[in-house]
């Protein structure tokens, strides 16, 4: 641990598992995965029978733990959590994780009270109740009911732990990675402020996205948020845009959802980039993992087939980009080294007959003239889309611009789309998707641009 105290949560020595340890109970699946996930530090389950499960002794108590303790993962019922705070803190350890339900979520705002005190009488500091659990995939650190994540470079925080557990399956599917998972529920005490100062300064992660229905304390968010914003990007998924989510909402943590108009306010002043869902969290953070910024605004798109490559026009227009017709002189340019009956506006159209040639033609040169670039292919079985992708990776290899590609679809194109991961360059399903993701770097480069500080780190 490097001495932050929130290090006793994400990189602890040694942790302790109060609750049922018997096969299918909430505290026998916690250390499961800790023990699948290959924890190298010491693990103490805690139940009055005693015994052992899965090679590990199970101790009666907290107090009868040995040696010290940095962390305690609780999945009792109400009671017994208090005794056991009461026993963890006389011990000495400062953090806890309290994954049990049934406190103000369900109205039960004395039982919760009444918990915080208990903490805060020994000095601990509390994530939860009613939460899935945290997860530092590059410590092996999988105290959650979640499926374990990856190792990668973008933190989620979420209220929602169902929600959190979907987006880590999915992640799993797309081969993407986390730095920290934080299923924080209803933030009795530690929550999205805490945790985004925290992650403001983690060197592993690259960007902080919060799922989040409701704020408790908005000033001191928006403050938190900021902070974090001018060191890396903050990514937004708001529940509870209508009515019927408000409502949701409110049953599901017993937070007000709040008016989304003042959201929307709140995260443009702060330098949060929100995002509709899941799928777009994907997207976008996997850009900025991989991609630079874009110095403007004016995105061109390459592509062998119309229909995509008018979709995608037509979306980077609606979302605010650039996409006017190249100079005549890179027209004039790449006249010779194309199809005759290639289209030269924008999109330029490459026609189907394109391959590697005329991909690293037209990506090379619209590069000169725009800050980004959406390429789409459009594949057949008979064409070589693994030489296109090569055309691509060359051609965007020479210049620092964010370049996303569109390599449709399927197993035809499994091969090229495995090279362009190799070359980490962002390939997703459609060209309107890409534009999505642009328009995103685009708003974080204007961020950037209006802060005095953005340049501190």
């Amino acid at each position: 641990m490097t001495g932050h105290p929130l290090d006793s949560f994400f990189a602890p020595l040694a942790v302790a598992f109060a609750g049922s340890v018997k096969p299918g109970k909430i505290g026998f699946e916690l250390i499961r995965n800790m023990k699948e996930g290959n924890y190298e530090g010491e693990i103490y389950p805690i139940n009055p029978a005693g015994g052992d499960v899965l090679g590990y002794r199970v101790y009666p108590s907290v107090s009868a733990l040995p040696g010290k303790i940095d962390l305690i993962v609780i999945s009792l019922p109400h009671q017994a959590i208090l005794d056991s705070l009461d026993q963890a803190g006389a011990r000495g350890i400062k953090a806890a994780v309290v994954i049990s339900s049934g406190f103000s979520e369900v109205g039960n705002d004395q039982a919760e009270k009444t918990l915080v005190e208990t903490a805060r009488r020994w000095g601990i500091r509390l994530i939860g109740p009613n939460c899935a659990g945290l997860m530092n995939p590059w410590a092996r650190h999988f105290p959650s009911i979640e499926v374990r994540a990856l190792p990668g470079y973008t933190a989620l925080l979420t209220q929602s732990g169902a929600l959190g557990g979907a987006a880590l399956a999915l992640a799993e599917e797309r081969g993407f990675g986390f730095s920290k998972f934080i299923s924080y529920g209803n933030r009795c005490d530690l929550g999205d402020i805490e945790l985004l100062a925290y992650l403001a300064d983690d060197p592993q992660t690259r960007a902080i996205v919060v799922y989040m229905e409701g704020v408790d304390r908005g000033r001191e968010f928006l403050r938190a948020a900021k902070s974090a914003s001018l060191r890396k990007p903050v990514v937004a998924i708001k529940a509870g845009r209508t009515r019927a989510g408000t409502r949701a909402a409110s049953s599901h943590t017993g937070t007000m959802a709040g008016v989304d108009e003042v959201y929307n306010a709140a995260f443009r002043k702060a330098g949060i980039l929100r995002v509709e869902g899941v799928e777009e969290m994907f997207d976008l953070c996997q850009a900025i993992s991989h991609c630079p910024l874009p110095e403007g605004n004016k995105v061109a798109i390459v592509t062998n087939s119309g229909g995509p490559g008018i979709l995608a026009a037509d979306k980077a227009e609606s979302l605010g980009l650039n996409v006017n017709e190249p100079s005549p002189s890179l027209v004039e340019s790449l006249k010779p080294r194309l199809s005759p009956h290639a289209s030269l506006k924008n999109p330029v159209d490459l026609t189907v007959e394109s391959g590697y040639e005329e991909y690293a033609a037209a990506l090379e040169a619209v590069l000169s003239e725009y800050d980004a670039a959406i390429v789409i292919n459009v594949a057949t079985p008979y064409l070589d889309s693994t030489g296109i992708a090569r055309g691509v990776i060359e051609a965007a290899g020479r210049r620092r611009k964010p370049v996303l590609t569109s390599f449709m679809a399927g197993r035809i194109v499994k091969d090229a789309v495995g090279l362009l991961d190799e070359a980490q360059i962002v390939n997703l399903a459609t060209g309107e998707r890409c534009a999505f993701v642009l328009s995103k770097l685009t708003e974080r480069t204007k961020i950037l641009e209006r802060s005095p500080f953005a340049l501190l780190d």
